[in-house]
């Protein structure tokens, strides 16, 4: 078995380096609002998808209500060496943060990438502060899935951008996202067979994954913290064991002692949250799901699902930030991976 095939984890040792990106004034300012008149502004033709919908087999129901979703868009410096690879950058469930989404917006211009942020909130009257547990009870997954979708249509129109190297990220909530886009069923059944070349899946909820998955070609890598007890490292690492043994490729970095949004940097702090702890598969051929730890089991066919998810919804104690040096071994994983993938 070639070592695409095979789970990478690597146990990265914290390095002194002192990261200075955090905490400067910046040039680049994104607006989490913008104007219509902005140049940079684009529209995306998206849909949403109400939470009763949000299963596989409602799948049919998914277009049922289009919507104009917000995105913003920025280039590297130099515009002679375009067309750029470009990277989607999904928000998270705490919605807009000018001091961390800005920053991770700013380095990836500054590395060469342009970049598409999408605001998949303002459209549906959710406020951009985000925050589960809150405006956003409504909303299902598939409809931020269907946002990024919309994203690389997008982008394949822009004559700035190299459609061949396209990445998406995400950060929680966003990088489940990318999750789901790593299984051809999400493509084909949201994305229209839109092919892309990778993910990025920071600190990812990976409460609900498909059993048997059948790879996109894309690759993906997962940045998991040690210690996350918001989203659990372990369900991922399960996942991407799957999707190397079906001829996938992921990639999984595991940041020792980290908690939940580890690459803030900012110190750690402790707090009641809206929690997934949950561990559900799905299989496409059958639409059975199961939950492992609840040993439950639904059919989806029949809309028999809900009762998978009681115990997993629940406001728990969790851990939020970091340290520079994980944030810096975030971006040095992070750019590495773009450097050999796009």
């Amino acid at each position: 078995m070639s070592l695409k095939h095979n789970l990478i984890i690597s146990i990265i040792s914290l390095s002194l380096a002192t990261f200075q990106s955090i905490g400067h004034s910046l040039e680049f300012n994104l607006s989490g609002l913008t104007s219509k008149d902005d140049p940079n502004r684009v529209t995306l033709k998206s849909y949403t998808v109400d939470i009763d919908d949000d299963h596989p087999a409602a799948a049919d129901k998914w277009r049922n209500n289009p919507i104009d979703i917000e995105g913003v868009m920025s280039y590297p410096k130099d515009s002679e060496s375009s067309p750029f690879p470009a990277v989607i950058y999904l928000l998270s469930s705490g919605g807009y943060n000018k001091k961390y989404d800005d920053i991770w917006i700013k380095q990836l211009n500054d590395a060469g990438y342009a970049t598409l942020m999408v605001n998949q909130y303002t459209a549906r009257g959710i406020s951009l502060k985000g925050g589960l547990g809150s405006s956003q009870d409504g909303m299902g997954d598939i409809s931020f899935v269907s946002d990024v979708y919309a994203a690389i249509r997008s982008l394949k129109k822009n004559l700035k951008i190299d459609q061949n190297r396209i990445a998406t990220f995400g950060m929680s909530w966003g990088g489940g996202v990318q999750i789901f886009m790593t299984s051809q069923w999400y493509t084909n059944k949201v994305g229209d067979g839109e092919q892309i070349q990778a993910h990025i899946a920071l600190a990812p909820a990976c409460y609900m994954t498909v059993e048997n998955p059948i790879p996109t070609s894309a690759k993906i890598l997962m940045l998991l913290g040690e210690k996350d007890n918001w989203n659990e490292p372990g369900p991922c690492i399960d996942y991407a064991n799957k999707l190397n043994a079906a001829g996938g490729s992921a990639e999984v970095i595991i940041i020792p002692d980290a908690a939940h949004a580890f690459d803030t940097a900012e110190p750690k702090k402790s707090k009641k949250a809206m929690t997934w702890h949950c561990q559900v598969t799905w299989d496409p051929k059958t639409m059975m799901a199961y939950h492992k730890r609840e040993g439950k089991e639904a059919d989806y066919s029949k809309n028999d699902w809900g009762n998978l998810w009681d115990d997993c919804s629940k406001k728990r104690k969790v851990t939020t930030g970091g340290t520079s040096a994980q944030r810096k071994q975030a971006e040095d994983a992070i750019f590495l991976f773009l450097k050999n993938n796009l």
